[in-house]
C-alpha cells in the first residue's frame, strides 16, 4: 500500500477496557481483504491520472498487443470511470475496453472462479510486483487484488475480481452484459453496472445522454467549451460530468473541457442551497442549465445529478446535492487550483463528496475524557496531545458513548486501511474503509496500525461514531501508541 507514514495528531488516550468486536459494516465501503490478497507492502504502485498524462511506453500495458499474462501486458492497468452504450458508470481500461465481474466468484474472500477456458474468454486483469495502477475516476479504497488458482495476480474491485470479454471487439462495447445471467459491467465501488436514465426528464426539462458531448456531436463554442459567460444561453445549452482525475486526486468531477469542478462547505445539501452569489459568483462560476439543456454523465451516477434554484433565478447542477461550480483561476484543463481555497473549497467526488489531499488537514481535538484508572502519559507519542490528567466537569466518561463534538479540523474524504499487523505488517488480514459520512468498521478488533490516504478522519470505539475518539491526520504506524489497538469499532469522514 502507498503509505505516508506518521502520527495522529490528537487523541482521546484512554478507552474502555472491553475490545471491540466489530460493527455491521456501513455499506460496501468496508471490505476485509484476505491474507494472500496484498504483500506487507503493495505489490503496486498507483497513479492517479490516465497512462498517457503518465507518459506510459507503447506497446505495455492495456496498450500491449498479445496475451493478458505476458509480462509487457502486466507492467500496467489503466481503471476509468465511463459510460458504455446504456450503462453508466462503469470501469474501463486505457483502450476503453469495459470491464466485467462473475457473479461465481467471491468477495470475503475474494476468489477468482474463471479458469482454463472460462478465462480464455474473460480474460482477467493481471498485475505484477512493480506494475502501475493509474486511476481515472476510480478510488484507490476500492481496488485490491486476489491470488489466482494458477498463482497469478488479478485486480478487485470491490472485492470482486475483474476481467474483459474476448468478444468486445472495439472501445465502449459491453457485449458481455448479462451473459448467462452471471456476467456483468462492473462499477467503480464493484457493483452490477445497470441501465442509466436517459431521455428528458419531465420534472427538470433536462435531456440526460450517456457519454461525452464529443460523442454526440455537439455543436462547437456550445455548453462547456463556450467562450464566454456561464450564465449565456450558449453556455447552458449543455454540460458534461465526467469521473476522472486531475492534479493527483481521484475520483473527482470535471466538465466537458476537462475543467475540475467544485463544492462549497458554506452551502447545504439538504436541502440543496447555494451560499456562492454575486463576487463569489463571479470567482466561482457555478454550472448552469435551463430547461432543454442537455447534461452528458460519463462515469458520474446519474441518481446524483440535480438541479438547484438560485436566487438569481437561474439553474444550477448538483451532484449528492451539492451545487458545484467552475473555478476562474483554473485557466487550463486539469488545473486544481480551487482545492483547499479558504478551507471551504473542494474538488468534488462523483458522489458529491469533497475530495482532499492525501497530506491535508492540520489541528487535533479530543472529544472524550479518560476513563477510570486512565491518565495521560508522561510523553505522548509524537504528534499526539496529552489529555488534561482530570475530565472537567460534564465531560462524558470514555465508556459511554458521547456525542461528536466540534473539530478545529475539517475532516476530510479518504481512505482509512486497518492493518492487522504493527508497521502495516498484514500478517492477517486488513480492511478498507472508505468515506463519505460516518463508517462502521467490520473487524476493527483485529487493528495494529492504520494507513490513511486523505482525511483528515476521526476514529471512535464505538458503532455508529459514538464512544472516544482521535483525530487522525496521516498514517500510525501502532495504534496502541494512542490507546486505540484493537478497538477501532467505526471511523468518521467528512460529507
Amino acid at each position: 500500500m502507498i503509505r505516508a507514514r506518521a502520527a495522529v495528531l490528537a487523541a482521546a488516550l484512554a478507552v474502555g477496557a472491553a475490545a471491540v468486536t466489530g460493527c455491521s459494516p456501513s455499506g460496501p465501503a468496508a471490505k476485509p481483504k484476505p491474507a494472500d490478497s496484498a504483500t506487507a507492502s503493495s505489490p503496486v504502485d498507483y497513479v492517479p491520472g490516465t497512462a498517457r498524462e503518465n507518459n506510459a511506453p507503447a506497446g505495455t500495458g492495456d496498450f500491449a498487443d498479445g496475451p493478458a499474462n505476458s509480462p509487457a501486458a502486466m507492467k500496467w492497468v489503466q481503471l476509468g470511470a465511463g459510460a458504455a452504450g446504456v450503462l453508466n458508470p462503469v470501469v474501463h481500461n486505457a483502450t476503453g475496453f469495459t470491464l466485467y465481474r462473475f457473479d461465481k466468484d467471491t468477495t470475503k474472500p475474494s476468489k477468482s472462479n474463471c479458469n482454463d477456458a472460462c478465462a480464455t474468454t474473460w480474460p482477467p486483469v493481471l498485475v505484477q510486483p512493480g506494475s502501475r495502477i493509474f486511476l481515472d475516476g476510480v478510488s484507490r479504497a476500492d481496488i485490491g487484488f486476489v491470488k489466482r488458482d494458477d498463482g497469478a495476480l488479478q485486480i478487485t474491485i470491490g472485492g470482486w475480481p475483474v476481467y474483459r470479454f474476448s468478444n468486445d471487439t472495439a472501445p465502449g462495447q459491453a457485449n458481455g452484459q448479462g451473459v448467462g445471467g452471471t456476467w456483468f459491467a462492473v462499477t467503480p465501488e464493484g457493483g452490477k453496472a445497470g441501465q442509466s436514465p436517459q431521455g428528458t426528464d419531465t420534472n427538470t426539462q433536462l435531456d440526460y445522454q450517456n457519454g461525452t458531448a464529443k460523442q454526440h456531436d455537439a455543436p462547437p463554442n456550445t455548453g462547456d467549451m463556450y467562450n464566454g459567460p456561464r450564465n449565456s444561453p450558449e453556455a447552458m445549452k449543455w454540460v458534461q460530468l465526467t469521473a476522472g482525475s486531475a492534479g493527483g486526486l481521484s475520483p473527482i468531477v470535471h466538465d466537458g473541457a476537462g475543467f475540475t469542478l467544485y463544492r462549497f462547505d458554506k452551502d447545504t445539501a439538504k436541502p440543496s442551497k447555494s451560499n456562492c452569489n454575486d463576487a463569489c459568483a463571479a470567482t466561482w462560476p457555478p454550472v448552469l442549465v435551463q430547461p432543454g439543456s442537455r447534461i452528458f454523465v460519463d462515469g458520474v451516477p446519474t441518481s446524483e445529478i440535480g438541479i438547484v434554484d438560485r436566487t438569481d433565478g437561474t439553474r444550477q447542477v448538483t451532484i449528492g446535492g451539492w451545487p458545484v461550480y467552475r473555478f476562474s483561476k483554473d485557466t487550463a484543463a486539469g488545473q486544481t487550483n480551487g482545492e483547499g481555497v479558504g478551507g471551504t473549497w473542494f474538488a468534488v467526488s462523483p458522489h458529491g463528496g469533497k475530495v482532499l489531499r492525501p497530506t491535508e488537514g492540520t489541528g487535533a481535538t479530543s472529544s472524550a475524557a479518560p476513563s477510570a484508572g486512565a491518565s495521560a502519559s508522561a510523553s505522548s507519542p509524537a504528534g499526539a496531545a496529552s489529555s488534561p490528567a482530570s475530565a472537567p466537569a460534564g465531560t462524558p466518561s470514555a465508556t459511554a458513548p458521547s456525542s461528536p463534538v466540534a473539530s478545529p479540523v475539517a475532516l476530510g474524504n479518504g481512505v482509512v486501511t486497518l492493518d492487522s499487523g504493527l508497521n502495516f505488517t498484514e500478517p492477517d488480514a486488513s480492511e478498507n474503509v472508505a468515506g463519505p459520512g460516518c463508517k462502521n468498521t467490520g473487524r476493527g478488533d483485529l487493528a495494529l496500525s492504520l494507513d490513511l490516504s486523505g482525511g483528515p478522519v476521526k476514529i471512535w470505539t464505538g458503532c455508529d461514531c459514538t464512544g472516544a475518539s482521535a483525530v487522525v491526520t496521516s498514517s500510525i504506524p501502532d495504534l496502541s501508541k494512542i490507546g486505540f489497538d484493537k478497538k477501532i469499532a467505526s471511523i468518521r469522514f467528512g460529507d
